[in-house]
């Protein structure tokens, strides 16, 4: 990770204008203080694989943020950004992460390029969310955002935007990798690819997303099972080395689609959005679907809210590549144990309102938001440390301010 950081600063330093002149330096922060508590020990709410995350002992560490971002601008072609933000990560740990370190070159007004540490713009709000100030919701519907919960690339993108009569298009190509910490294992992203493209009319936007990545990992959880797989010969089991290969997240394809709408004229506001992740048949990181759609209906400074949300698992729960019965019933046994432990279909039912605060002295804007989910499992759902015995439901509350300075 050092050379990372080493490559930005060049990058950075390599931007830096030959002639002497002023630099213009502005900076902003964002802060949320949340609390959340479900009504059950037997199944957690939070990213994907977070060994702590939200429970009835209650939380404030999942949903809570702090960032600080710095902008110098340099002259009109060239400009650096940095921002740093505090919060708990996949491995359930609440510290400091670089965010963003990018450099932006802006030839013409209608196309600019990046190159660093940028956000890559899978979901429609992928961008702000980390700003709880800047969200409806407590927290983003994670049936959907936790199909791909990995925000940071390292790498490069372009913005061009065109007007076709009322109409603004925003189209954003972006290619590099990412390194993301899940606990006692570290999954690298490779060659992640994409295209979000946006159209905005008045208060209507919809938004195109795909991208594709390749995961790698040197960290093998299932060894137990995959190494034994590998070992039996062809010419006695011919599936074995196919079932390990689609136990290893190394070396896995990753294909994301999103498309989204949004509508906000000032008193109406209604946001909707379809993904998709598809994983080549891996049975660790199985295909699945997810969609949600909100409504909020602003009442002067208060807007209360609803959100229903949905995931599917668009994949088997059980495989017979492996004979069940005989020498390899054990192996198959394995396997479809694997199999099931993954995420199955969820359905959640939110209420919620949002209450704007009047700015005071450096806060440039402050909400506070309350927040009821009942999320209904279909087994394991998109839920963390399950445990045996679990009825699938789970009701929570949740409260945080959110303030921009």
């Amino acid at each position: 990770m050092s050379s990372r950081f080493s490559i930005i600063a060049l990058a950075v330093a390599a931007a830096l204008p030959t002639v002497a002149s002023a630099v213009d330096f502005s900076y902003s922060g964002f802060s949320t203080a949340a609390y959340a508590q479900s009504d059950t020990n037997d199944a957690d709410v939070g990213l994907v694989s977070q060994p702590d995350s939200i429970d009835k002992d209650g939380s404030f560490e999942t949903d809570s943020k702090l960032g600080v971002q710095v902008t110098a601008k340099f002259n009109e072609l060239i400009s650096a950004t940095v921002q740093g933000v505090a919060y708990a990560d996949l491995t359930g740990d609440w510290e400091p992460h670089l965010d963003w370190a990018y450099v932006r070159v802006q030839p013409v007004q209608s196309l600019s390029f990046r190159g660093g540490y940028l956000r890559a713009p899978t979901f429609m709000y992928s961008d702000s969310i980390f700003i709880g100030y800047a969200n409806t919701w407590v927290r983003a519907p994670l049936e959907v955002y936790n199909l791909s919960p990995v925000y940071q690339i390292l790498g490069v993108d372009a913005t061009w935007r065109t007007q076709l009569g009322a109409v603004t298009i925003a189209v954003n190509p972006y290619f590099g990798e990412s390194e993301v910490d899940v606990p006692s294992s570290t999954i690298d992203g490779k060659d992640w690819a994409g295209l979000a493209t946006t159209a905005t009319w008045g208060s209507f936007q919809a938004r195109f997303g795909y991208s594709q990545l390749t995961l790698e990992t040197s960290t093998n959880s299932t060894a137990e099972l995959t190494d034994p797989l590998r070992a039996i010969p062809s010419n006695i089991c011919g599936a074995c080395a196919s079932e390990a290969n689609r136990l290893s997240i190394d070396g896995t394809d990753i294909e994301n689609l999103n498309v989204g709408v949004q509508y906000d004229d000032g008193t109406n506001f209604l946001a909707t959005e379809y993904a998709r992740l598809r994983s080549d048949g891996n049975y660790l990181i199985p295909d699945r679907s997810a969609a949600y759609v909100t409504y909020g209906r602003r009442f002067g400074n208060l807007m209360p809210y609803a959100t229903l949300a949905g995931l599917r698992r668009d994949q088997d729960m059980h495989s017979n590549a492996i004979p069940a019965t005989g020498p390899l019933a054990a192996l198959n046994a394995g396997v479809n144990a694997a199999i099931q432990a993954g995420a199955t279909d969820q359905d959640s039912y939110s209420l919620g309102v949002r209450y704007e605060l009047p700015s005071f002295s450096v806060v440039k804007g402050a909400l506070v938001k309350l927040q009821f989910d009942h999320i209904d499992a279909d087994g394991k759902g998109g839920l963390n440390n399950v445990q045996p015995g679990f009825d699938g439901k789970v009701n929570m509350v949740s409260a945080s301010f959110d303030f921009i300075f």
